[in-house]
């Protein structure tokens, strides 16, 4: 996107800049522009992924002890339950009884977070976590919305009580 930079200025305390100039530091973040970025990037992700009908795509992993009974048919049957949402699966053999599974997940938050809900709480699991992302890029002058594609331009959205003929906020 060929999208113009905006310089703005933040008035803020001296001491939690002190801690946002550290927090830049450890994340290595090259100035303080970038630093806010990566932030106001991160908080519209998380805004998109707590958006039950917005497209998403998940990175799940689980590990578990394969010779507990039944435990790989169970999540193999999960999996091919709601294969529409299954990327793909990348297996792993940590050890001689444990094993790492990957599985790349896309479709609709709500249900993206079902089925991993259902692998993780399979018994057996010992440990598991999604990470979810937006499926559409998060533009810096548009929003992602739930049908999968961002838009630069602008929707009025009613903030407050209706005021307008139409209902609307408008006049």
């Amino acid at each position: 996107m060929n999208d113009p930079l905006v310089r703005f200025s933040v008035a803020i305390g001296g001491d939690l800049l002190e801690k946002f100039d550290r927090y830049r530091e450890e994340h290595r973040y090259p100035n303080r522009s970038e630093a806010v970025r990566g932030l106001m990037r991160a908080a519209l992700i998380q805004d998109v992924v707590n958006q039950d009908q917005a497209e998403t795509v998940g990175v799940l992993t689980l590990v578990y002890d394969h010779h507990k009974a039944g435990i790989s048919d169970r999540l193999n049957d999960l999996q091919h339950r709601h294969f529409e949402r299954v990327l793909t699966t990348t297996h792993v053999h940590l050890d001689h009884d444990r094993c790492l599974e990957v599985i790349l997940l896309r479709g609709p938050v709500r249900l993206v977070r079902e089925m991993a809900d259902g692998l993780i709480g399979t018994k057996g699991v010992e440990t598991g976590r999604l990470v979810l992302a937006p499926a559409s890029p998060i533009g810096e002058a548009g929003h992602v919305h739930g049908h999968g594609h961002d838009h630069p331009h602008r929707h009025e959205h009613q903030h407050g009580p209706a005021s307008g003929p139409d209902g609307g906020g408008g006049p």
